[in-house]
């Protein structure tokens, strides 16, 4: 087998795949400026107010900014109801980093409809050593979850 200056570069570059941004990046949120016009509408009834935002998907997580993005891989996500009915989600990081990573992370949890199930769970700050993994853990009080977010921010 014959290798060109292409598979050569692949072969070394695919150990580090996993922190690169591959096909579609990991989301950071992109707002545009609200619409002008007049709120229509019951108060009572719900709708979208100001700044519109790209989508957000459920169940991932969701990057503060795109430089966290290039030095920190999620490598897995799990989701489970607890003994209780409760949710944990445990996500498994990697550091893409040559230097010591710290991170917060907190997660919202959600019912059927996407509302809050509780409040945002607080700040856990996670340390990550170079090209090493850490792993996040929360759970749910509320046992009607249906989704989570998981949102990462460096310090």
């Amino acid at each position: 087998m014959r290798l060109t200056a292409l598979g050569i570069a692949v072969a070394l570059y695919a150990p580090l795949v996993g922190c690169a941004v591959q096909g579609h990046p990991p989301l950071v949120v992109q707002c545009s400026a609200p619409a002008k016009g007049n709120r229509s509408g019951s108060a009572l009834v719900g709708q979208e107010y100001g700044t519109q935002t790209t989508p957000i998907p459920l169940n991932s997580v969701q990057f503060s900014n795109w430089d966290t993005v290039k030095i920190l891989s999620v490598q897995r996500l799990y989701a489970s109801r607890t003994p209780s009915s409760t949710v944990q989600v445990t996500a498994r990081f990697v550091s893409c980093a040559d230097t010591a990573l710290v991170i917060k992370v907190r997660t919202s949890f959600l019912d059927a409809n996407e509302a809050p199930t509780e409040p945002t769970s607080a700040w856990q700050t996670v340390f990550l050593q170079p090209r090493l993994t850490a792993v996040y853990a929360e759970k749910s009080t509320s046992k009607s979850v249906a989704n989570y977010l998981i949102e990462i921010a460096p310090i």
